[in-house]
């Protein structure tokens, strides 16, 4: 498990280095490639940007209603595949008043642990993204 992590990150970090170097074709040397095609103008001038404050910020997020396409993308890149390397997954049931509506499948629904995984895990991970969020259901 660990060394195919570190193969992953082992490749990132080849392709990360080949875009900034490139091999000249007419002999095997290594030349630098530029960072940027055009750095930008000493003489632009920025218009000025009115600030937004912060409060109006943060009421607009908390009163903006949690969406299943929102949970549904946080499972699918966060939640789903931690549950899936042990045997289990899980099935989002509904999003109903900023409440999400889940179901543990497989070897999850079953596990000693799941009560742990639904609070210490999946339901902080949601109020970490969500401010807004509420409460996690766990539906049988």
């Amino acid at each position: 498990m660990i060394r195919s992590g570190a193969r992953r990150v082992g490749r990132g970090l080849k392709r990360r280095i080949k875009s900034l170097f490139k091999k000249t074709e007419s002999s095997s040397s290594w030349v630098s490639a530029p960072a940027s095609p055009d750095p930008p103008s000493p003489l632009a001038v920025a218009t000025p940007v009115s600030p937004v404050s912060t409060e109006s910020v943060a009421a607009s997020e908390e009163h903006a209603p949690l969406t299943v396409p929102q949970v549904t993308a946080l499972f699918e890149d966060m939640v789903r595949p931690a549950l899936q390397s042990d045997g289990g997954d899980i099935e989002l049931i509904k999003v109903e008043d900023n409440n999400v509506h889940v179901r543990l499948v497989g070897a999850c629904s079953t596990c000693p642990s799941s009560t742990v995984t639904m609070k210490m895990g999946i339901e902080r991970l949601l109020i970490e993204e969500f401010p807004q969020f509420r409460q996690l259901i766990q539906v049988a």
